[in-house]
């Protein structure tokens, strides 16, 4: 094996073991591509993605070092993940990546119509918690001072098939009103 290759083989590796211990990372935009991290660009940064194969088991998972991450509360979270879809997935019909900037008045809408009642006091420690919780598994991207989330960057690991389920979910749950612009 030659020199480049080596060199090649232990830059991928690295790359590999920094994912894998951070999850995904953001990098500068003059970075080299890695062999299996995708690239999701957008006009804040740049940042570096496993891609992982197509119907990968656990056991694959596993030996990537990318395993499920166990989550509290999954079924919330899970639908807090698809109101962010849907309040910051401006244009259905391109890719969801990195798409706009939803807000906690909006997401909280999305949530009360999809319960289907008022929000309730206990709704905003079950949402917050679950931003937070996808903010930190990279999902969302979540300012909590200023109330604003954004599709993380591992949405950009989403296949056609999720994509067009991501769709039609979309179109059963309320739409979310207006973003408020303050004035200045």
């Amino acid at each position: 094996m030659s020199t480049e290759a080596v060199e090649r083989r232990l830059y991928n590796a690295l790359w590999w073991a920094k994912v894998q211990s951070a999850g995904p990372l953001e990098v500068d935009p003059e970075t080299p591509a890695v062999a299996g991290l995708t690239r999701a660009s957008s006009s804040d940064g740049v940042w570096l993605v496993p891609t992982l194969p197509t119907g990968a088991g656990h056991s694959v998972l596993e030996e990537l070092g990318a395993p499920p991450v166990p989550v509290e509360l999954p079924n919330e979270t899970a639908r807090l993940l698809a109101i962010c879809v849907a309040c910051c997935w401006t244009d259905r019909s391109a890719s969801p990546w990195p798409g706009g900037t939803g807000t906690l008045a909006q997401i909280r809408s999305v949530y009360a119509g999809m319960r289907g009642r008022a929000e309730q006091p206990s709704d905003m420690t079950l949402i917050i918690g679950s931003l937070r919780r996808l903010h930190a598994t990279h999902w969302l991207l979540w300012d909590e001072t200023a109330g604003e989330v954004r599709l993380g960057p591992r949405v950009v690991t989403w296949s056609p098939a999720d994509l067009s389920t991501l769709r039609d979910l979309c179109r059963h749950l309320p739409d979310p009103p207006a973003r408020e612009v303050a004035d200045d």
